[in-house]
């Protein structure tokens, strides 16, 4: 869990209805040097295969292991299983996004990545 007192922000977003593979659900601009802590997703209704979601810095996954992206298996809802990035480092100027890479039917879908101080 991300320490709050060295919390610089969030990048957070999500769809209400089922996302399709490939959408992105949030973007932004690092405005200062961070590293990534956590990364949490939910989803309020259950699909019919798994829904899985990447986190990119300039393009490129955090995780080296794909298995390591938060994951829903078909027929749940609630807390995706997550694991720590490990490419966690943020400069200035960098583009994170929030991209969903298997769409599995699940709706209300919710994606947060935790920035804190590097």
């Amino acid at each position: 869990m991300a320490d709050p007192t060295r919390v610089q922000g969030f990048l957070t977003g999500g769809a209400v209805t089922s996302p399709s593979g490939g959408q992105v659900l949030a973007i932004m601009v690092a405005p200062a040097r961070a590293q990534m802590r956590t990364v949490v997703a939910a989803c309020g209704a259950s699909g019919g295969t798994a829904t899985i979601i990447d986190v990119r810095n300039n393009g490129a996954s955090v995780y080296t292991d794909p298995t390591h992206r938060p994951t829903l298996p078909a027929a749940k809802s609630g807390r995706f299983t997550s694991f720590l990035p490990d490419h966690r480092a943020v400069d200035i100027g960098d583009i994170l996004t929030l991209v969903v890479v298997q769409a599995g039917g699940h709706s209300q879908v919710a994606v947060t990545a935790a920035l804190e101080e590097p």
